[in-house]
């Protein structure tokens, strides 16, 4: 005799079997999901914490993390030149004097802004600058607004307020060159003398390029491209 005679009508047991195994079922869930959950709070709290948490940053983000946490860039901002290099500078600058001005010009044979005559004389030396003042402001080290402190190289931004909209390239001895819009061409300009149209003020001094005390100017290479 069954142990449900009696007391458990049997046409009921497939009911009561069913019930059994959905509590079974129900046991092993509230067991399992807790353990689960203690064993992902390792793997976020272990060694791969830090590349599951790159993982999930924004494209944006991972990028600027990049420029900040890496050391000099060879082929961008921040990029360390032998002396000889950083003095070229001014030669690549000089001999786009004259060069017609044109807004948004990239290109010394139809015309070139202020910061596409920076572009253009960098690129020479394979370090990529954007094209707008502004940015440029804000890339690099602040120097300060005294050419006895300044380098071949440099860049001078001017603006009004809080808005950049000049840029110039320091090439020694008080001089800079730029792309005047009101002179219509590029020119060399003394920096302490010069007064920007439309009320720009003399913003402030970036150093963009470090220089390698390493390389003595005997071994220095003028283009680093030439390798």
């Amino acid at each position: 005799m069954g142990i449900f005679s009696g007391r458990f009508p049997v046409h009921r047991l497939p009911m009561l079997r069913s019930r059994l195994t959905m509590l079974a079922g129900a046991t092993f869930f509230a067991v399992a999901v807790p353990a689960m959950a203690q064993q992902d709070t390792a793997i976020a709290t272990g060694p791969a914490a830090t590349t599951l948490t790159a993982a999930r940053k924004p494209a944006a983000k991972r990028a600027v993390a990049a420029v900040t946490e890496r050391a000099a860039n060879p082929a961008g901002p921040f990029a360390v030149l032998t002396s000889l290099q950083r003095d070229s500078i001014i030669e690549h600058a000089r001999s786009l004097l004259g060069v017609k001005y044109k807004w948004a010009g990239l290109n010394p044979v139809k015309g070139l802004d202020c910061s596409g005559i920076v572009k253009y004389v960098f690129a020479k030396l394979g370090v990529d600058l954007p094209h707008h003042a502004a940015t440029l402001a804000k890339m690099g080290d602040p120097i300060m607004k005294d050419t006895a402190a300044m380098l071949p190289g440099d860049l001078l931004v001017f603006g009004k307020g809080k808005r950049i909209s000049h840029v110039g390239i320091y090439v020694g001895d008080g001089m800079m060159i730029q792309a005047s819009s009101s002179a219509h061409s590029v020119v060399e300009t003394p920096v302490v003398k010069y007064r920007p149209a439309g009320g720009l003020q003399w913003k402030g001094v970036r150093r963009i390029v470090a220089l390698d005390t390493t390389v003595s100017e005997n071994d220095s290479d003028p283009d680093p491209r030439s390798h």
